[in-house]
Parts: structure tokens; sequence; C-alpha cells
């Protein structure tokens, strides 16, 4: 099933463009998340995963075995790359904006419907924030579930100013080519249009990969991410969104918040 796109600024865009062929080199070996979500799964008798800013297809590849799942992604180039193994994978791909599905999902269809990986922090506005959140409740059969992870805060999110760029990691890619990765970011003044309690970080990634004759082969993205999301402000934003949350956790083997470097939020619709 395959929907038009909602607009979105020329720069993120590019900035998916850049990320998208390193992505999977990136990400794709991150599975700690995969446990957790298999459980909430396995807790309904027929599963439907619904997954929302899918990417490449990291988790809905991963989870395809254990529910019906369907994965939404607005950025083409991401799809580009992960669609067809996806589609492989028994995925139904959804290329839709997350704040505004409207008609695009029947309403009342999944059990569980995930933010993973701090996806949900790529909407900076509140009301972005609020409409991508209803539409996962709008999407949820009774007894559903949402989960909303988040990097968690840290002192440096309320820190104006840049951060030295530093090395990620080296790896080589399945064609050969020796990849490098830095990435940096810079704490905007203001915060999101608001104040400096809604922090915004301006993130860049640099991939370098080793090229034929021994030249380098750059790509760079540069992208907003909304940090320094709160516990209190997250669940704010769910009771708004008309969903109550159940469960927080500070990691995917269900530490207390604070106790690890993710907040994890579990909420039912009210």
């Amino acid at each position: 099933m395959t929907a038009a796109r909602a607009s979105q600024p020329d720069g993120h865009a590019r900035a998916m463009a850049a990320i998208a062929p390193w992505y999977h080199l990136d990400f794709g070996a991150f599975d700690d998340d995969i446990p957790f979500y298999r459980e909430l799964l396995l807790a309904d008798d027929e599963p439907r995963l619904l997954e929302l800013g899918a990417a490449t297809g990291r988790v809905a590849i991963a989870l395809a075995s254990h529910a019906r799942v369907t994965a939404v992604e607005n950025s083409p180039a991401m799809l580009a790359v992960g669609g067809r193994r996806m589609t492989a994978a028994g995925v139904e791909l959804l290329e839709a904006d997350i704040r505004c599905l409207g008609g695009d999902l029947e309403p009342g269809r999944f059990t569980l419907a995930v933010f993973a990986l701090s996806t949900f922090q790529h909407l900076l506005a509140r009301g972005d924030q609020i409409a991508a959140l209803r539409a996962a409740a709008a999407a949820l059969a009774p007894g559903g579930r949402v989960v909303l992870d988040l990097t968690a805060p840290s002192p440096s999110d309320f820190e104006s100013g840049a951060q030295p760029l530093s090395l990620e990691w080296v790896r080589t890619a399945p064609d050969g080519r020796v990849v490098t990765k830095l990435a940096a970011q810079e704490i905007r003044p203001g915060g999101c249009g608001i104040d400096a309690a809604s922090p915004v970080a301006d993130v860049t990634y640099i991939y370098d990969a080793s090229a034929s004759g021994g030249g380098v082969a750059r790509s760079l993205a540069r992208f907003p991410l909304r940090v320094g999301i709160t516990a209190g402000e997250a669940l704010g934003l769910l009771e708004a969104a008309g969903l109550r949350a159940t469960a927080c956790y500070g990691d995917y083997d269900l530490a207390p918040p604070g106790a690890g470097d993710r907040l994890i939020l579990v909420a039912e619709r009210c």
C-alpha cells in the first residue's frame, strides 16, 4: 500500500538521502530493542505491529516473523534502500508522513505501534508530536499499546553551543569499502522557537568511504533533532494525544527511568 507523501523541508529530505545508503551499516546490527518489542507483541493472540518512521526496516524486518507488520516511512531514499527487503520479509509498506496519516490506515487495526530508537525526536514542534501520537492512537485496536523510545535527557542537551566532531566508528561495507562515521551536534540557542526548555540540536553526520584510486567519497547530513525530552514532558504529550502511560523504563531490560540511557514509555488509549 502506498500513499502520497506530505511535504517536508528540502533540508530534511537531503539529509535522509545522504544517510540512507549507510543507515543499515550504521544501525542494522543494533538489536537491543527487538526482544522488548517481541515480548509486547507475543502478549496478543493476533499481533499486528505498526512502526512509525521505519527507515530501511531494521525493526520491521526483525519482527515480521512474529506479527503482521506495517511500516510507515516518508523518505523515498530510505525506502529505495530498504523497501525491497521489507517487502520480501512480508512487511506492508506505507509511504506517508507520520504526522498526518489520516485515512491511510484503517482505525483500530494494530495491537502495538512503535516509535523506535529516537525516531519521535525528529518531530520538533509540540503540535507535530501530538499529531503523530494521535495517529498512532487512532490505529490501535482495543487494548493496543504505543511505545515511545527516546534518548534519555542529559545536562548537555540544555547547554547552547557546538560540541566537537567525534569519531563514532570505522566499518567495512558489504562492497568492501572502509567507511568512517564522524558526528557532532550543536544546541540551538532558544530551543524550539519557544525557550531553552525545548532544546533542539543541529546534528551533523559525516560518512567517509574509501574509493577506488585511494580517494574518499564523503556524504554529509545535517538535520535538527529534538533533545532533552524529560519523562514529565513525554507524559504530557501522551496525555494530550489521548494516551495514558502504563510503564516507563530507562532501558530495554526494564530498568527504572534515569538508570539507563533511554526513556521508554508504554501507553494505551484513555
